[in-house]
């Protein structure tokens, strides 16, 4: 490394070193360049990363929680979008994608985060969302979340195509009571039911 204050040779060094993140005290291992003429020591910003790389992991571990990875990983397990997971957990716009790039969430956030990878507990969190969506944005949010894997329905449309019968297990996209009478949103010119 070059000397920003010389232009001669500057080491790397390393050092044992504390700091406070979020009101608390953490210890780190700081990296810092010494330029040999001056001795003046300097940082750029690849040492800081190193340095905050290292609190965020200790803070991460002592409150649990998840890696911008596992978070990432959490939001891909539903397959939905991070804008839309933000707006299930009420959270600012697009929130869960900047904690899948390396911001730190908070306490209750992480926590939070943390218990979504249990699917019921997911489950909850979009029921109590349910007003944040269309009620078609809803149902599609639903059956990404709970696939079935049920056998194909029987659907007999009423001649004003009003209402509809429910004989068998519904199709993978939604599940209904068995003779279940229900309002029908769409319908394809063939009669068939849109399921959003």
């Amino acid at each position: 490394m070059i000397s920003p204050f010389t232009g001669g040779k500057a080491t790397l060094m390393t050092e044992e070193s504390t700091t406070v993140f979020r009101g608390e005290e953490f210890s780190y291992t700081r990296y810092f360049y010494r330029c040999e003429d001056t001795g003046i020591p300097f940082t750029d910003k690849e040492c800081d990363e190193k340095g905050l790389e290292q609190i965020y992991e200790k803070y991460r571990e002592k409150y649990c929680i998840p890696s911008p990875e596992m978070i990432k990983n959490i939001r891909q397990a539903y397959n939905l979008s991070a804008v839309t997971m933000s707006r299930i957990l009420g959270l600012g716009d697009n929130q869960y994608g900047l904690y899948e790039n390396g911001e730190m969430p908070s306490k209750t956030i992480g926590k939070l985060i943390s218990t979504i990878q249990n699917k019921q507990v997911f489950d909850l969190y979009l029921d109590m969302a349910k007003d944040q969506f269309s009620e078609r944005e809803y149902i599609k949010i639903k059956n990404r979340i709970n696939p079935s894997v049920g056998v194909r329905s029987y659907i007999d449309l009423n001649q004003e195509y009003s209402n509809l019968w429910h004989f068998k297990f519904d199709s993978p996209r939604r599940a209904y009571n068995i003779n279940e009478k229900i309002r029908w949103r769409k319908y394809r010119e063939n009669n068939s039911l849109i399921l959003a």
